[in-house]
């Protein structure tokens, strides 16, 4: 920990002689901005990320950083604020460099920021013509329940916006260094680059305010809900059918899920697409969240013909029924054990997946190193634990069905 009160996590590491991984993240975000600055706050990383630094406009900093291997870029999400990039090993310095002029002298760009605006107006402009974004629109609505910081922003929105609240805002996000957490993952000697660490890391402005993020509350509305989008003429459905609820967020049920999530999948590919023919690429993603509040969801989600859209929904849930009722086949979770088995023994040697996964343990309060075992740990799922995520997270209580069709003539 620094005198800033920000704090360092360092994983040297011989995967790649050339890498080095920065990571920055301090709760807050978009959270703690008002409704009506909101539009702003969301735009000012993005903007201010191409505005150049300093007295450097954007053409001028990347004509001085010519020939170095370093990328660096702030970003605020929704709940915490912060940076990522990488660079080279002897470009380090000037990668801190650059985050170091992030958090005290950002550009404001007047011209990045119209072009911002009258690029994102323009995209709204034929977005209503669209069936995909009239669709994807509608999908982001209904599982936010509604609220507009989930949504595409409105021109009026946009209208509202101003360049000098999105700079204040950033300003203020990246005010204080104190709370910061920041994971370096790559090739380097700790106690060669303390000093560097020290010197711009630890000089980064101080001011000991105790924040973090505020819990807006926006999750997937509980219940049954069939949404319908009539839009377009060609002849194609898309059809999203999302399963969510509260979470116990640990080792353990995220395993389960998982394994859930790959189960499904190999059995509606195997299903929709092999025996009934009438799909395109059908897939399952389950993600879940412990912060703000532990949330699951699980998406099934696939293309086809607009008269086939009941039967493979009807398909679909009988699936889903099968491993409810029955458990998944042993081949199956034999096929999920052994494919987590490879990708984990190839990810444990890299230092993409390390720097997420150090920096998410941070910010979930997790031990790091249970990863370790990860693999040991596979043998928790069987075809009862499988069966039981199944009726827990797939119960059908709170399931939200979204469908676009044809416009109807």
């Amino acid at each position: 920990t620094l005198g800033t009160g920000a704090k360092l996590i360092l994983k040297p590491t011989t995967f790649k002689n050339d890498e080095i991984l920065i990571a920055g993240y301090h709760f807050g975000g978009t959270s703690l901005a008002s409704d009506e600055d909101f539009t702003s706050a969301n735009l000012a990383a993005e903007v201010i990320g191409s505005s150049g630094l300093a007295d450097f406009n954007d053409i001028q900093l990347d004509k001085m950083l010519s020939g170095k291997n370093v990328r660096i870029s702030p970003y605020i999400s929704e709940t915490a604020q912060g940076i990522n990039g990488s660079s080279s090993p002897k470009d380090l310095e000037t990668a801190l460099q650059l985050t170091y002029l992030y958090f005290t002298q950002p550009r404001k760009d007047a011209d990045i920021w119209q072009s911002q605006i009258t690029q994102t107006k323009s995209l709204l402009a034929n977005r209503s013509l669209d069936p995909t974004s009239v669709f994807q629109d509608t999908v982001a609505a209904t599982l936010s329940n509604h609220n507009f910081r989930r949504m595409v922003p409105t021109v009026e929105r946009l209208n509202g916006a101003s360049l000098d609240k999105a700079y204040s805002f950033y300003k203020d996000r990246f005010a204080d260094a104190n709370g910061f957490t920041f994971t370096i993952v790559g090739s380097f000697d700790v106690d060669k680059i303390k000093p560097l660490l020290e010197k711009y890391l630890g000089g980064l402005p101080s001011a000991s305010r105790e924040e973090t993020y505020k819990n807006l509350g926006i999750h997937i509305p509980a219940g049954q809900i069939t949404k319908n989008v009539y839009k377009g003429i060609g002849d194609k459905s898309s059809v999203q059918l999302i399963f969510s609820g509260e979470y116990e967020y640990n080792d353990s049920n995220n395993m389960q899920v998982d394994a859930l999530n790959e189960i499904l999948n190999i059995k509606l590919i195997e299903r929709l697409r092999e025996k009934e023919g009438g799909v395109y690429a059908p897939g399952v993603r389950a993600s879940y969240v412990k912060l703000p509040n532990g949330r699951y969801s699980i998406g099934v989600y696939f293309g086809c013909a607009p008269a086939n859209v009941e039967k493979l929904i009807n398909a679909t849930m009988e699936e889903i029924g099968k491993i409810k009722q029955n458990g998944p086949e042993a081949v199956d979770v034999q096929k999920f054990v052994a494919e987590e088995t490879r990708s984990t023994e190839v990810q444990l040697k890299e230092n993409a997946f390390w720097e997420g996964h150090i920096a998410a343990s941070s910010q979930n309060q997790e031990d790091p190193d249970a990863v370790l075992h990860y693999i040991h740990d596979l043998n928790q799922v069987t075809v009862q634990s499988v069966k039981d995520a199944a009726n827990k997270y797939l119960s059908g209580n709170n399931l939200v069905k979204l469908i676009l069709l044809p416009e109807k003539k």
